[in-house]
């Protein structure tokens, strides 16, 4: 996997691209375009890693990623299998350079708030329920709409998105790609060997070889490219993986704690309350509660 730079997708007689994809996984490198892009997930589960960010998606979200912000969405492993369906997942593409409309637009007093929603862009931004809800039927609409009415669509969707403050930054900083080419090829193997091998005992010489580095110097350029240490990266890829396990409530704590890549349930446990603000048991607890709710 390489962090890859995306040519647009559009058509030139186009100003943004709308796709909708129904496929059985998602197969994608960790990559960065010129374009904003708009993500929602109609059908599709498993991991988001937006600048250096980690966290879960889930049906039903809707995502912003700003112009240039590294970013990989990546089933959960058992989509990667042959059992199941050719359309299980089913996503809204729609993606456009913050000048779709020419450079004047943006310089209005009307825009005024768009710009700002451009800005938040470069941290991700995920959208709450009652947000996405709101634009639902706008995405929906715009794969088949076609001429001016598309445009006005897109335009009463990115309305509702700017006035809105039901929303979660994903990145606790501006995140914009500013990778020379060795380290977009370097980061790129790291991140992919630890999203395939979280789940196995993991030492730093050995990541550090992949990078071609020493462990020291290593552990400085990863601190200063994603702000978080290794360990502090891996274990959140670790626990976000457990989190789904947690979810689904078919396996015992024990159980998730190794099959997630740690070796101890003390340590388990203490990572995370650290990140989740509770125990792997009243994570579980609360999930299982809100089920029997609906």
């Amino acid at each position: 996997m390489k962090l890859t730079y995306k040519q647009t997708e559009r058509k030139p007689e186009n100003s943004f691209l709308v796709r909708q994809d129904r496929m059985p996984c998602i197969e994608q490198d960790w990559h960065f375009h010129k374009e904003l892009e708009l993500i929602y997930f109609i059908k599709s589960s498993g991991t988001r890693y937006v600048g250096n960010s980690i966290g879960n998606f889930a049906p039903g979200e809707l995502y912003l990623i700003g112009s240039n912000v590294p970013h990989l969405f990546r089933n959960n492993r058992e989509y990667y299998s042959d059992m199941l369906e050719d359309e299980a997942v089913n996503l809204v593409v729609i993606k456009f350079e913050s000048e779709f409309l020419g450079t004047v637009f943006l310089d209005l007093a009307e825009t005024k708030k768009l710009n700002t929603l451009f800005q938040k862009a470069n941290r991700g931004v995920k959208f709450s329920k009652a947000v996405t809800h709101l634009v639902h039927n706008y995405i929906l609409g715009m794969v088949g709409d076609e001429g001016l009415s598309r445009i006005v669509s897109l335009l009463k969707i990115l309305d509702i998105l700017s006035i809105s403050e039901n929303y979660v930054p994903l990145c606790s900083e501006v995140i914009i790609n500013n990778y020379n080419q060795n380290e977009k090829d370097r980061m790129a193997r790291v991140i992919s060997f630890l999203t395939e091998n979280f789940d196995r005992k993991i030492e730093l010489d050995q990541v550090a070889s992949i990078a071609y580095m020493t462990p020291n110097a290593f552990c400085r350029y990863f601190k200063k490219r994603t702000k978080k240490s290794f360990t502090q990266y891996l274990n959140e890829i670790r626990l976000r993986h457990a989190c789904k396990l947690l979810i689904e409530g078919e396996l015992q704590i024990s159980t998730i704690c190794y099959q997630s890549g740690f070796n101890t349930i003390t340590n388990f446990n203490r990572q995370f309350k650290t990140l989740m603000g509770v125990t792997p048991s009243n994570y579980m607890e609360r999930y299982r509660n809100a089920a029997e709710l609906v």
